[in-house]
């Protein structure tokens, strides 16, 4: 039972939950999964009430899509009121008709705890940071799927510079995350990446190289504070020099912007259930605002005298 205004349970209130299973070799066979849903939805007894509009769905993974094949294909005809709790806005082979900014809410990724510890543990203060930026993970050089990805494949060209650590995976990940200055969060197969939310238990200021991720939690945490957004059409040397400029000029500032990093890190742990800052504090928040706006009814049956 969750006890926030506009969200205190009530009797008829429809409490159910259930998690749809439909792997094979990472992929899904849509006709089955859509028959899954569809048996759900029918079993859940208080969504005609209000045509869904008071039911949440959490879509795992890459919003609706997965490895780009539909999970729920029918979904426009059968929750289109409904609220959806998802990693990304703009979803591939969807684009934005698939999220709703008026209901839908953006959550973050999941980090597990072994490696969120190991990263916190990498963390170093401002004034002994010794790295402008970083990114190592999938690039077009060692992942199929981003062979045609622009924006990773430009950032490989800072990689000449020696106050820069650019590349594939290394095993030293952690350590070079947490003496960066900045972590590059370059868009990947689709707009969101886990690798802002890992960034933040780094105390690496995210500078963020995807044009069309939204943000989570805008109502609580002042992203213009603690991250830079750079064009995804200007990843070159005017990048490099920005950033280059800015430690070299501004190291309060930097500091400043690394603390409001670290004090907002608590936003993304999945694993903190009792402070007043959590994933699950800002996702409660975001359900209470839209509660605000949401209507009674939409068509019902009938009513009378």
């Amino acid at each position: 039972t969750y006890h926030h205004r506009g969200l205190t349970r009530a009797d008829g209130d429809d409490f159910h939950s259930s998690i749809i299973v439909n792997h094979r070799s990472k992929y899904r066979d849509v006709q089955q999964v859509d028959e899954l849903f569809q048996t759900l939805i029918k079993s859940l007894p208080h969504f005609e009430r209000r045509k869904g509009v008071d039911h949440i769905f959490a879509f795992s993974d890459q919003g609706f899509v997965v490895n780009f094949t539909h999970t729920f294909p029918t979904w426009r005809d059968s929750i289109p009121h409904s609220i959806f709790l998802t990693t990304e806005a703009f979803t591939p082979g969807c684009g934005p008709s698939c999220f709703s900014p008026w209901k839908d809410i953006i959550v973050p990724g999941h980090t597990d705890q072994d490696r969120m510890r190991a990263i916190r543990a990498s963390n170093l203060p401002s004034r002994e940071r010794t790295l402008l930026f970083n990114f190592h993970g999938r690039m077009p050089a060692n992942h199929a799927y981003y062979a045609n990805n622009t924006v990773r494949g430009a950032i490989v060209a800072f990689a000449v510079f020696p106050d820069v650590s650019i590349g594939g995976f290394i095993e030293e990940y952690f350590e070079v995350m947490g003496k960066s200055h900045f972590c590059l969060i370059p868009v990947g197969t689709s707009s969101w990446t886990n690798h802002l939310y890992e960034s933040f238990f780094a105390g690496c200021i995210p500078l963020i190289l995807s044009d069309n991720f939204v943000l989570p939690f805008q109502g609580l945490i002042d992203w213009q504070s603690l991250s830079i957004r750079w064009p995804q059409s200007e990843v070159d040397f005017r990048l490099y020099a920005y950033i280059k400029e800015l430690v070299d000029t501004k190291p309060s500032l930097i500091q400043e912007m690394k603390l409001r990093v670290d004090a907002a890190a608590c936003w993304f742990d999945w694993y903190d259930f009792g402070t007043e800052c959590s994933p699950y504090k800002g996702i409660m928040h975001d359900l209470e605002q839209r509660r605000q706006w949401m209507p009674d009814y939409l068509y019902p049956p009938d009513w009378g005298a």
